[in-house]
């Protein structure tokens, strides 16, 4: 809002106090858009202090520019220079930050379970990297001016704000952020599809292959991705499609390590056998699911590693 206020109204007095507000909302804009990817959209994700200070970064950068430019006033060429430096740098990090948020939200689309988030992750992701983009690549680095720019911004603008709302009032209130609750004790067991998955995943054992997706699994059981996803998500209570792996996976590899003939087997080839591709991976979904290391589970059940 704070942005369109110069489209709205013309330019404003250089320095003054909106104008300092609409120059903080302009350049702060791709870091919070970069920290609402991570957080809506990318799984299992807490914000670190440090990606704060790289959203924060960009518009620290703008400013900086400005006081120098308002300390040097008229500006000699070097103290130009070094302002158009800094401009270029804050428009290169700012599309960093906006394609990374978009990768996030691209990554995981395809195992989110929640229909209602996979829809607002392509939606509300696609308007706003398209409308950011236009301000920042468009307008700013290539310096565009004209006209359809100006109606092109204000109508995804208006889109992305008509749409948003009318999602947000249609969802449930829980889609979003409530945390995964696996239900599977509650699971009827006389039903065919359930029983056939069951037995794709324990008999077959089909979270050990690399690359498994929901697309590959669907194909499998011979059922359609959605009717699948509504399976895992609706009757399992999973929310996420390799939470529901990793729970097979964590499942094989803790029988695993207590097994006195792998004694002597290192943790990784057994988490790798299982269908984990990274140690940090497995490491932080047995912590999650056990509460200790597998090392440490290993030592509780008194198997000492030879």
């Amino acid at each position: 809002m704070l942005y369109l206020v110069p489209q709205m109204f013309g330019s404003l007095p250089l320095y003054s106090p909106v104008w300092i507000l609409v120059f903080i909302a302009s350049n702060i804009l791709p870091g919070v858009f970069f920290l609402v990817g991570l957080s809506v959209f990318s799984d299992h994700i807490e914000i670190k202090p440090w990606q704060y200070l790289l959203a924060l970064t960009p518009v620290t950068l703008a400013s900086l520019a400005q006081i120098v430019l308002a300390l040097n006033n008229p500006a000699s060429t070097g103290v130009e220079t070094l302002a158009l430096v800094f401009k270029i740098a804050v428009m290169l990090l700012e599309l960093a930050l906006i394609l990374y948020a978009l990768f996030v939200a691209l990554k995981y689309w395809r195992n989110d379970l929640v229909e209602e988030r996979r829809f607002i992750r392509g939606s509300v992701i696609s308007f706003c990297s398209a409308y950011i983009f236009l301000v920042i690549f468009v307008e700013q680095l290539l310096d565009v001016q004209a006209s359809w720019l100006l109606t092109g911004k204000l109508g995804l603008l208006a889109l992305l704000a008509t749409g948003l709302n009318v999602l947000l009032m249609q969802i449930k209130p829980n889609s979003m952020f409530e945390p995964p609750q696996q239900v599977r004790e509650k699971t009827p067991s006389h039903e065919p599809q359930l029983l056939q998955l069951e037995q794709a995943m324990r008999g077959e054992k089909l979270y050990q292959q690399e690359g498994l997706t929901i697309a590959k699994l669907a194909g499998h059981l011979g059922l359609g991705e959605q009717k699948l996803r509504a399976l895992i998500n609706g009757v399992l209570g999973y929310r996420n499609f390799n939470d529901y792996l990793n729970y097979f996976r964590i499942d094989e590899v803790s029988k695993q390590l207590l097994r006195s003939e792998n004694s002597a087997t290192p943790i990784l080839t057994l988490a790798m056998d299982s269908g984990f591709r990274s140690l940090s991976s497995f490491n932080k979904a047995f912590k999650d699911t056990h509460g200790i290391t597998p090392s440490q589970y290993r030592k509780n059940h008194g198997i000492t590693y030879k």
